[in-house]
């Protein structure tokens, strides 16, 4: 039965199984299209949902549980997000993707699986909001070109077409098993689909549809042969779409609260949050989380070359109008704009931060904030040590003593350093102060004088120590 016709190069499709609704991409027209399944025959019941920023959408999967729709694109290298009717979109990955196809979701859970054939073939793990990204699959693996999972039993399959094989893991990637590899049997295997113990695949080559029993990779059978070029395929049931709760509308709060999109977070842990907001490309999330800041061009520039920053006439407040047109859109218009001289390459190296005016009022960047509030607590700190050391610090002063070197023969230089009780006996001699001289318990038990004699250099040393019982003083000759 013929379901959607007049397509150019359909490549990819899904289904809503409880709303009888199919979703597929068309690569020729560049859209992503939906219709109910008793209507898709008919092309003015084909309602396309993306019809714009689309290079060659390849992958296609339904989360049917928080309604939204994913999609990779090998043209832009991107795997992207929308609403399950096409008004609000995102980005969600666009780094280290060489060769994006097939992509399926775990809306339960959280995670969604791609895979991508390009030099380096992988097939990769990430939360359904675009976080935890991880590889699952990059040994002994060239061309994954199409990967189900088997919800019931926790593993994901996948076909290469340059190995010819059927082969999974589990949903970590862990205890890899080969269910059918046959150069005769897979010519080239491009998607594949599982439910309960049968396999379903795509040939290309061939121009057919096989299936074979999942566990023992044996009891192969042709489902229908003679097709024109086929690509994906999918399994009606409603047990392959199990119903769970809607992450985004569990409670008072329709959408989560969310402004723009609400996307399924990955359950790793039991703490982890149900789901997160995201804003549409090029804009921040606001501080409660859920609403979103235009960002403009003086808020952000990123650079791949050294900065160059021309003199600017902007007055000192610029005027912030928001456009209240669109609800879901908050335009941010600056007057005068900046100057054309600063552009904003594709590499991003250099971030600038500034506060804008938004909805939500003032917003200065976290990190000048914490930056200041820091080196007032250092400087706090700083100044209360300073002032405890200060209090908490005696000193004595001591007036240098002086004295005079005599020389003698066959006498070593010395300097007497002692304590005198007056000044009446040597008018010439310094004064200590009292209390200044140490006293050294000698083995006796006795308390030794509390003076010594230094040599100096000049001649040998004495190797005993002068002890002095009474006070010496600098002598002006021999």
């Amino acid at each position: 039965i013929q379901v959607v016709s007049t397509q150019k190069n359909a490549v990819a499709l899904d289904l809503d199984v409880a709303n009888n609704r199919v979703f597929w991409c068309d690569r020729f027209h560049r859209k992503i299209y939906s219709a109910f399944i008793h209507e898709a025959s008919d092309p003015s019941q084909q309602v396309p949902l993306v019809d714009s920023a689309l290079q060659s959408p390849v992958g296609l999967a339904l989360d049917w549980l928080q309604h939204n729709l994913y999609w990779t694109d090998s043209g832009d290298k991107s795997i992207s997000v929308a609403s399950v009717d096409g008004t609000k979109r995102r980005v969600l990955i666009s780094t280290e993707l060489s060769e994006p196809r097939a992509i399926a979701l775990d809306p339960h859970h959280g995670f969604m699986y791609w895979s991508d054939w390009g030099t380096q073939a992988k097939i990769e793990k990430a939360g359904m909001n675009g976080v935890d990204r991880q590889v699952l699959v990059s040994d002994n693996i060239v061309w994954p070109n199409g990967i189900t999972l088997d919800v019931a039993n926790r593993r994901l399959y996948w076909v290469d077409s340059k190995l010819h094989l059927i082969a999974s893991v589990d949903l970590n990637g862990a205890h890899r098993r080969t269910h059918l590899s046959s150069a005769e049997r897979l010519g080239q295997p491009y998607a594949l689909a599982v439910f309960e113990d049968r396999i379903y695949w795509t040939d290309r080559e061939r121009e057919a549809v096989f299936t074979a029993n999942r566990l023992t990779g044996q009891d192969i059978h042709t489902l229908a042969e003679h097709l024109n070029d086929p690509h994906d395929i999918v399994v009606f049931h409603q047990l392959r779409q199990p119903q769970g709760p809607d992450s985004c509308n569990l409670g008072s709060m329709a959408n989560g609260g969310c402004e723009y999109l609400c996307l399924k977070a990955p359950q790793i842990t039991e703490h982890s949050p149900k789901y997160t907001c995201a804003c549409p490309d090029g804009q921040d999330l606001g501080p409660d989380m859920r609403g979103y800041v235009a960002q403009s061009s003086d808020e952000a520039v990123l650079l791949s070359e050294p900065l160059h920053l021309l003199p600017s006439t902007t007055p000192s407040n610029p005027t912030h109008t928001l456009n209240p047109s669109d609800p879901h859109t908050h335009n941010l218009s600056l007057s005068p704009p900046l100057p054309p001289a600063l552009s904003v390459p594709r590499m991003p190296v250099v971030l600038l931060s500034v506060p804008v005016i938004s909805r939500h009022g003032l917003v200065l960047p976290l990190p000048i904030v914490a930056t200041v509030v820091f080196g007032l607590l250092c400087a706090g700190v700083y100044l209360v040590w300073r002032n405890w050391r200060r209090n908490s610090t005696k000193s004595m002063n001591f007036d240098n003593p002086v004295y005079r070197k005599t020389t003698g023969e066959g006498e070593e230089d010395e300097i007497h350093i002692g304590r005198t009780d007056a000044m009446g006996h040597h008018t010439h001699h310094h004064t200590y102060p009292s209390g200044v001289g140490v006293g050294v318990v000698g083995a006796g038990g006795g308390t030794c004088p509390q003076f010594i004699a230094l040599p100096l250099g000049g001649s040998m040393p004495d190797p005993g120590t002068h002890w002095y019982t009474e006070q010496p003083m600098l002598s002006t000759a021999k």
